[in-house]
């Protein structure tokens, strides 16, 4: 097994769309679902940092974190619209090619 001593030895899984497997292959399935999984993961991870920032803007800033911090909150904002968790069996069931 490789050592994880640095990014350079890191590899990254693959990402499997729905839109690319057969839905007859079972493993074909759990990849793109581990895939799909992974990828809400990340996202769900980067909303938390950018809440976080958010917080620690507003709270150094106190009075002036309105203005000070609005390019984070418009950021956060932006990214709560586009960053919707949606789990894999809705987008399975509901896939628009199959």
């Amino acid at each position: 097994m490789a050592r994880l001593d640095n990014y350079d030895n890191h590899k990254r899984p693959e990402l499997v769309s729905f839109d690319d497997i057969d839905y007859d292959n079972f493993p074909d399935v759990v990849k793109a679902r581990k895939s799909m999984m992974r990828e809400n993961m990340i996202r769900t991870e980067e909303l938390k940092i950018a809440h976080e920032a958010l917080r620690k803007c507003a709270d150094y800033h106190k009075q002036d974190g309105d203005r000070n911090c609005r390019a984070l909150a418009l950021k956060y904002m932006k990214m709560l619209d586009d960053f919707r968790p949606q789990g894999y069996l809705g987008y399975q069931r509901n896939d628009p090619s199959k």
